[in-house]
């Protein structure tokens, strides 16, 4: 049933007993402040049932609780324990210190259930709810700022031997579970002992300098993967999902054939790199950053800094996926209509601008630069668009030695190639230019408009001074990391999403109440 945290002071509370002062200013002081109506517990009514069960642990205290584990950054134990021994935690939850608030398994029951019924999102809304009563967020429309992050994940990564593995114990576990046996025994049935050493590759006796004995260790794993997932029972939930996982993993890194089964070359897309956190995806921020896990994705105010919508996404996926999305959810968080969205050039692409355009939405981003290079890039080359509503097979095309394109073909995405052809034979440019031995080609984007556009704007000083507004998401992006967003503390997008979705919460409730403290020693200082 649901616990209910009474408004009435205790007389052990902190504060009567103890002479506690808490710094104006700390986040404690602020929290402890803003908790009588911060949560209520009605609110978390729809997680408990309304007739069964002793009264709970009152949720609203729990949701503090929360925000001070996400604050501190300490464990489930920790936290739990200062809930009762650390005076500025026992101020905040308006309780006597000594007695813990609850036990472990509670608070990790409540965070399951609020990832559960994604009762987070209300935890979140609740920050930018405090921003509007405190007049920091304002007004019906805003500028949002889009980026994302990198998030570390929190799954073992492994070779191709030790996944295997590791997929096979995961599958073995849960044939083992649906028939009632003990793991070790299980896998003395089927001669897959090995399954149970830390590191099967590294528990292997072979010389792995030979090429044939990596061979036959591994076509040696492979069958027995094959044999365990013969004899899975797929009418099991669990059992159907370790068995598909395991086929996947064999799908992407193995090479069967008569002979045996070898590594295939290269990386297969969307590989993946954990068996234990099988949504982790080998992403790259950057060039030369690469990283497995996966994204945080985020929409920030341009005017106060606050962060109105967050997202997880694939670590391998491009930063703008999921951008519309981010973009209305922003709106239904803050109450307010986003009238523009500025982001940096991995929101610049054609197709990103398109989607936009289509939901009539302004997107202000800066056009991906070409790559550098030995050959002259598409930007050398003079191209006149035609007006808006003509084709685009009317562009004209002139190469950096003044040659105009004379040949062209469209493109099924709406776009086309222009051909220079005959012009590149005995050009002395040629060697700058390609060493396709049909000549240079370019191709004009189906959105080229769009993209000539947002070229012309960013190189214009009104387009730099626009764009330069997006570093408040980065500003709120260093925020999170401040708060650990960039590694994750559990498994799976869902759990990540959580967390990051009260890093923000707590990002919010601090700038609001520091802008609140700022306003009112502006007010003493201008009354002074």
């Amino acid at each position: 049933m649901l616990g209910k945290h009474s408004p009435q002071g205790d007389i052990f509370d902190v504060g009567n007993v103890f002479p506690l002062v808490l710094r104006p200013n700390s986040f404690h002081a602020q929290l402890a402040k803003a908790s009588p109506t911060l949560f209520s517990d009605e609110e978390f009514a729809a997680l408990y049932s309304t007739s069964k069960g002793r009264p709970s642990v009152p949720p609203s205290q729990l949701a503090l609780l929360v925000l001070l584990q996400e604050y501190h950054g300490v464990s489930d134990m920790e936290a739990v324990e200062r809930s009762g021994c650390d005076l500025r935690w026992c101020a905040v939850l308006r309780r006597a210190g000594g007695p813990e608030l609850c036990a472990k398994s509670t608070l990790q029951l409540f965070r399951a259930h609020l990832n559960l019924h994604e009762k987070h999102a209300l935890l979140f809304k609740r920050s930018l709810e405090q921003a509007r009563k405190s007049g920091l967020l304002k007004g019906n429309v805003v500028k949002t700022a889009l980026d994302t992050k990198p998030i570390l994940g929190r799954g073992a990564v492994e070779d191709t031997y030790n996944l295997l593995a590791t997929g096979m114990l995961q599958l073995a576990r849960a044939v083992a579970r649906q028939q009632k046996v003990v793991l070790p025994i299980f896998l003395a049935r089927h001669g897959l002992e090995r399954l149970g050493a830390p590191s099967v590759k590294g528990n292997a006796d072979i010389d792995w300098s030979d090429e044939e004995a990596r061979k036959t260790f591994l076509s040696g794993l492979v069958g027995d993967a094959r044999k365990l997932m013969a004899a899975a029972d797929g009418s099991v939930p669990q059992v159907k999902a370790a068995a598909h996982l395991l086929e996947q993993l064999l799908l992407q890194d193995i090479e069967e054939h008569p002979g045996g089964a070898s590594i295939k070359k290269g990386t297969a897309k969307g590989r993946i790199p954990s068996a234990t956190d099988p949504q982790q995806r080998h992403g790259r921020k950057s060039a030369k950053k690469r990283f497995t896990g996966a994204k945080a994705s985020i929409a920030a105010d341009i005017e106060t800094g606050l962060i109105l919508a967050v997202d997880v996404i694939s670590g391998d996926s491009g930063d703008a996926t999921g951008a519309l999305d981010l973009v209305e959810q922003a709106e239904a968080n803050s109450a307010c209509t986003v009238i523009e969205v500025l982001a940096d050039c991995a929101y610049g692409g054609g197709q990103t601008r398109q989607e936009f355009a289509d939901a009539g939405r302004e997107l202000t981003a800066k056009v991906p630069s070409s790559p550098a290079g030995q050959y002259f890039p598409k930007s050398d080359f003079r191209i006149e668009a035609p007006a808006e509503g003509q084709s685009l097979e009317d562009t004209f095309v002139f190469c950096p030695a003044g040659a105009l394109a004379t040949r062209h073909t469209p493109e099924a995405n709406g776009g086309v190639t222009f051909y220079f052809d005959e012009h590149c034979a005995g050009c002395q440019l040629r060697g700058n230019c390609t060493k396709s031995k049909y000549g240079r080609s370019i191709h004009i984007h189906a959105q080229e408009r769009m993209i000539r556009r947002a070229r012309n704007l960013q190189q214009s000083a009104q387009g730099r001074a626009k764009l330069r507004q997006r570093l408040v998401v980065e500003n709120a992006l260093a925020r999170l990391a401040a708060h650990g967003i960039g590694q994750a503390r559990y498994l799976g997008h869902a759990k990540t999403k959580f967390q990051l979705s009260i890093a923000a919460t707590v990002v919010n409730l601090r700038r609001t109440w520091n802008w609140m403290a700022s306003q009112g020693a502006q007010m003493q200082a201008a009354a002074g």
